[in-house]
């Protein structure tokens, strides 16, 4: 596997897991109705998960995305 594939699944992993998160998320603030999106918070390589937060209102939501290590 060369770095580009590297760079290139981590995209895809970016990608899809925003899309797993929004699925998760409210879709928009309950006080104020603006729409909230996941912003990627960091990866946790020891337990294999990626953290995700919204922020509104001053009310934070987050939503832990479990990774699957590739074999």
């Amino acid at each position: 596997m060369t770095s580009s594939d590297d760079v290139w699944n981590s995209i895809l992993g970016k990608v899809h897991g925003h899309y797993l998160a929004s699925k998760h998320l409210p879709a928009s603030c309950k006080d104020c109705g603006e729409l909230l999106i996941p912003v990627e918070w960091g990866v946790d390589p020891y337990l294999n998960e990626r953290l995700w937060i919204t922020r509104c209102c001053g009310v934070t939501e987050r939503y832990i995305e479990a990774i699957v290590p590739k074999l």
